[in-house]
């Protein structure tokens, strides 16, 4: 069963990497971010449901992204984190900076399936993670807000596509060990 959740998954993402800006330009094409978005996310949702799946536990309920990252085992969260630190070329070095970082924009990230799927309730002209964050969102993680502390890690769209890979290849690593096994 994990195995079908991660290909359906995956199914997601590639429908998310057709949406992507650059995927537009090169084929003359309106970048459509929203759809990007919440395919996106909703990949992510996927493959951690999957990953739990793999890990023995039973049907996480949730929708929220922090919130089913929380119920991963430990060893699948700092994988998870460690995948993300070296993907796309980063070579994030593994500090407590980088730890905030991560939790930060994973929170920031949390709810983009329900918000993007509704952007047409909040969009005015501007459509990006920042505009759709809720009040106390903004307060936490917007450069904006005069609440946020000098020095904090910053919160940055492209950690959900970050993310979303680092889960892909864990689950596809799950599912390379259980048919080696």
């Amino acid at each position: 069963m994990p195995n079908k959740t991660v290909i359906n998954a995956n199914e997601f993402l590639e429908a998310a990497n057709r949406c992507d800006f650059q995927e537009s330009i090169k084929n003359k094409k309106y970048p459509l971010l929203v759809p990007e978005f919440v395919n996106t996310a909703f990949a992510c949702e996927l493959y951690m449901k999957a990953i739990a799946k793999f890990q023995g536990i039973e049907e996480m309920k949730k929708h929220k992204l922090d919130e089913l990252f929380k119920m991963l085992s430990l060893e699948a969260k700092e994988a998870i984190y460690d995948l993300w630190r070296v993907s796309n070329g980063n070579y994030i070095s593994a500090c407590d900076y980088a730890r905030q970082m991560f939790s930060n924009n994973l929170e920031a990230i949390t709810n983009v399936f329900v918000r993007f799927r509704y952007a047409h309730e909040w969009s005015e002209s501007t459509i990006s993670l920042e505009h759709s964050f809720t009040v106390e969102q903004f307060i936490k993680f917007s450069p904006m807000s005069a609440s946020r502390p000098l020095g904090s890690p910053p919160v940055y769209s492209g950690f959900l596509k970050q993310f979303a890979l680092s889960l892909k290849i864990y689950a596809e690593k799950l599912i390379g060990r259980q048919y080696n096994s």
